[in-house]
Formats: structure tokens, sequence, C-alpha cells
């Protein structure tokens, strides 16, 4: 008997705990669609989610999931505290109470999802709230600082260490943090003792970013790893679909095709949505119902996305090492600016097409040579200086995006 083939796009719904954010800080990202979409480019994803949560208790310290932004790490992130949050209340409360009360999951489901008015649902909600713990990498290395001048490490300690579920989002952005890093190492390998969960997302394995020292490396790779892609196939059409109906109500079910035929092929699902929205705003702008000259809003005139600009580029790397755009035109010679110039160039022929004299124009009229040793130069760099290599990965990945 031939086992049947698994479906082409499934999906689940996507739950999201309650979490507690001071009124300064910003709001967690939401996710783009209440459903997570996945085909066999996601398929150990959704398999992941799809399991219960005994198995993870026992592989994931920590889980790690991996993938450019705006492929639903987080939201992912979120949907695993949930449930795992959930099942551990339920254990909590069953063991401190009336354990014979705890009959099948499908009872359990019912009494923690639904909007019924049991006696512990309210219980079960404030208790999630301080089990789930929610905190963007740069944000754990900014209390870490805290707490060292404010001499109250034992508090952050035991905060983190308690907590049910800690979701640590953007590993990769405190690269440049070696204090922080040691710290959350040690916090992560006390949590693996007592075996509590933790979920870390990064852009990149933590072997692959530069900065990342050797023992957080460690640490976030002995658990389960998932990385995650930008949706392909019928996926894509799938979640285009939804946002069409999401942000065109009134257009026709077939016109998400002319869209999903003028983007390139990785093309992320915020990136998605913003093409939608996009559209979607041409049309009112032009009070136009849904029409191929709306796609061209999105599109370019040979059907493919606008890629970086050289202009682009050389705004990005004067924002990020504080130099002005038209210093690196100029023919300044101060170190700093070189420096700046370099890394553009280096980027220029990294991210488009443009050959090295076209460079050379929109950097004042240096001639093809002169770049090329400029590109050379930057590469031998990145061997010495761990700041520029990260400052390219950073402005790489934020031009990307």
């Amino acid at each position: 008997m031939v086992a049947a083939s698994p479906p082409a796009v499934s999906s689940f719904a996507l739950e999201r705990p309650t979490l507690r954010r001071r009124r300064r800080e910003p709001p967690v990202v939401r996710a783009v669609t209440p459903l997570f979409y996945y085909g066999l480019e996601n398929r150990l994803a959704g398999y992941v989610c799809d399991q219960s949560v005994s198995p993870l208790l026992e592989i994931a310290r920590p889980l790690l999931l991996v993938g450019p932004s705006g492929v639903g790490k987080t939201a992912l992130a979120l949907h695993l505290a949930q449930r795992i949050g959930i099942d551990s209340v339920w254990d909590s409360l069953t063991e401190a109470n009336e354990p014979s009360t705890r009959n099948t999951d499908d009872s359990r489901s019912d009494e923690f999802s639904t909007g019924g008015r049991s006696s512990t649902s309210g219980v079960t909600s404030k208790v999630l709230s301080t089990r789930v713990l929610y905190q963007p990498a740069v944000d754990f290395a900014r209390e870490f600082a805290s707490s060292i001048d404010s001499k109250d490490m034992p508090r952050m300690r035991k905060k983190l260490d308690e907590a049910c579920v800690w979701v640590i989002d953007d590993l990769h952005l405190i690269a440049d943090k070696t204090p922080a890093q040691e710290e959350l190492a040690a916090r992560l390998e006390a949590r693996d003792a007592a075996g509590r969960i933790t979920i870390v997302t990064c852009r990149r394995l933590p072997s692959e970013i530069r900065g990342l020292r050797p023992p957080l490396v460690s640490r976030t790779l002995p658990g389960l790893t998932v990385e995650l892609r930008p949706p392909e196939g019928e996926t894509r059409k799938a979640i285009l679909r939804e946002l069409m109906l999401a942000h065109l109500p009134d257009a026709d079910p077939d016109t998400w095709a002319l869209l999903d035929g003028g983007l390139q092929s990785c093309v992320t699902v915020r990136e998605l949505e913003a093409g939608v929205k996009q559209v979607a705003m041409w049309c009112r702008m032009n009070e136009s119902s849904v029409c191929p000259e709306a796609f061209q809003s999105v599109a370019g005139e040979n059907g493919e996305v606008e890629t970086v600009s050289i202009k682009s580029i050389t705004s990005a790397v004067a924002r990020q090492l504080g130099v002005k755009s038209s210093e690196m035109r100029s023919g300044s010679r101060r170190q700093n600016i070189v420096r700046a110039r370099s890394l553009a160039m280096w980027l220029a022929r990294k991210l488009t097409d443009s050959s090295l004299t076209n460079i050379g124009d929109a950097f004042g009229g240096r001639d093809h040579s002169t770049v090329l040793h400029a590109i050379r130069k930057m590469e031998a760099s990145f061997d010495g200086d761990a700041d520029l290599r990260r400052a390219a990965d950073q402005i790489s990945e934020r031009l990307a995006g």
C-alpha cells in the first residue's frame, strides 16, 4: 500500500501569548497573516509545530529558528512559546489542585483555548503572562548593562532562569556586545540544566555571525535548529490570495497571479504584504480597480523587483559609519572617508550588476583600476577588522530587507 503524499500547502492558526511590555517599549511585531502557510520549503517548521510539547522539552534546549527577516521567525517563536506555556501551566495547576480532573488533550485544549468561563481560565491567563518572557536580544543586553550598574544581577538572573519559556529575538544584533553574550551563554546553560525551553531567533546560524563568542555559539547549536525560508510555489500563491482578500477584497480573485508573476523567486512574506499594500494604495490614489498598471508600481518594467542602487548603498554606508554621502563622492583622503568609500564600492560590486567603471563614476569619476584596488583592500581588511565585517553584514541585510 502506497503512503499518501503530504499536501502541497498546509497551514495552522498562529497562537500568541499575552506579553507584558513596558510603555516605552515598541510592540512586538505582529504576524502578517493569522495562519502560517508552509510547503516543502518549510516542512520541518510545520512538523515541529504539529508535534506535542513533550518531544520539544527533550531535544529543543534551545530551539533555534534561523532565516532572513520577514519569513516568520518571531511569529513561530511566540506560537511555540504559547503552546509550551499552556502545557506547563496545565501541569502546574493539575498537580497542585486536582490531578484527577485531567482527562484528555481535547478537554485541556477546550479549557484553555476557548473563551469559556471555566474556573481555571483566569488563573491560566495570569500565570501565562509571567511564564512566557519575550525579549529582543538588544533589550537583554541593555537590561544586563543596567543590572550591573544598579548591582541588581540576582533579580535579573532569577527572572530569566525561572521563566517557563524565554524567547530571545534577533540574536545577531548583539554580535558587538561581548559581556552580554557571556551572560546569555550562562543563562542558557542554567535553563538547560533546569529543563526549561529557550527559543532563539537569528538571521543566520550563530556560527556564521562574526562577533558572536564561542561560548554563546556552543550553547545555541546543540538543541534543535529549524531553518525558515521564503515561501515558494503554491505556498506563495496561498499567501497572496489571503493578502489580496484582506487588502483588496473587491479585486478579481485571479488577479493575485499578476503580482505573483512579477516578483522574484525569493520574496519573504513581509515583502509580499508590502507589495499587495502598494497595489492597494495605487488603486486608491488613482481611483482605479486592480489592473496591470497597478502591479507595475511594485514590479519593474521587466517584471522584476527593483534592485539595490548604488545611491541607496552610499546612503546606508554613510548612516552606518557616520559620514556624509557627499564626502564619499569627493576627493577627500581622510581615513574615515576612504574607509567608507571603499566599503560602499565593495558593496556596490557585491549587490549590483554595475561595472567597475559605473561604480567609479558614482564615486566622483574614479577609474576602474582605483575601484578594483579599493575592493581588494576592503576584502583584505575584513580578516583583521571584525567591526568592519559586521558593519558590511548589517548594511547588506538592511538593504536586502
